[in-house]
């Protein structure tokens, strides 16, 4: 599904978005996350021997980015930045 808005500047170095819709795309993103993520989760990763504490599971993470590409699209051929996007939208978001 093609997003409703458009990104094609980015901080080549670490995948930040730039641009129109940089702004739009950091608060979608927050939202995604209070939205789908639960409150119970204290933790974005888990902690090694530390079972007890919570944290977000793997296909919660890919059900946001989901939705995050479902609203965004990124306009770029170079697959190395779409990972430095993705590891830049995972950091923001934990």
């Amino acid at each position: 599904m093609e997003g409703r808005y458009v990104i094609s500047e980015f901080e080549i170095a670490t995948g930040r978005p730039l641009g129109e819709h940089a702004n739009k795309y950091v608060s979608h993103c927050g939202y995604l996350v209070r939205d789908q993520i639960p409150i119970s989760c204290r933790e974005w990763r888990e902690k090694r021997g530390a079972p007890e504490i919570s944290f977000v599971s793997d296909r919660d993470k890919e059900l946001v980015w989901k939705a995050v590409t479902d609203v965004f699209t990124f306009d770029t051929n170079d697959e190395e930045l779409k990972v430095r996007i993705y590891d830049w939208t995972m950091k923001k978001m934990a």
